[in-house]
């Protein structure tokens, strides 16, 4: 499973258009939130409301059942780790700081793909690709390299 990971976009559409449209293969495209847009324009994107996504009408959190377990996304980095027990989160997605990150804490894989727009950690237009088979693997990229 192929699933391409973006954040923090801030009506920067055309990034998002051209991010889908290199990965046709994908199988599907988050979206962590703060698009500042309404969700049929980012299409092909599934968003999470962010904190700047005020008329918004995308759901506070997604939970998505993939090959390893659930994945869990939304926009507040904050782990909600009522909801990680709950429901048996291995994967957790989430925007808000403009920073890149993958680590994995206590067996839980957490990615933040970084910003497409107003990156904080000098990655602008970041993004990434979530590989999942029997294991996972995260790649980050920008439009600018």
């Amino acid at each position: 499973m192929k699933i391409i990971l973006v954040s923090d976009s801030h009506h920067n559409n055309r990034a998002l258009d051209q991010i889908a449209l290199m990965y046709p293969e994908a199988d599907l495209f988050l979206h962590a939130g703060d698009s500042e847009t309404d969700e049929y324009s980012i299409a092909p994107f599934e968003s999470v409301k962010g904190n700047c996504d005020h008329f918004s009408t995308a759901p506070i959190r997604r939970i998505i059942d993939t090959p390893v377990g659930k994945l869990l996304m939304q926009h507040y980095p904050t782990i909600p780790y009522d909801i990680i027990k709950e429901y048996d989160i291995k994967i957790f997605v989430h925007g808000h700081t403009h920073s890149r990150k993958y680590t994995k804490e206590n067996g839980l894989i957490i990615i933040n793909p970084g910003a497409i727009s107003f990156d904080r950690d000098g990655h602008d237009l970041s993004y990434a690709i979530l590989t999942i088979d029997t294991t996972v693997s995260v790649e980050f990229k920008s439009l600018l390299d």
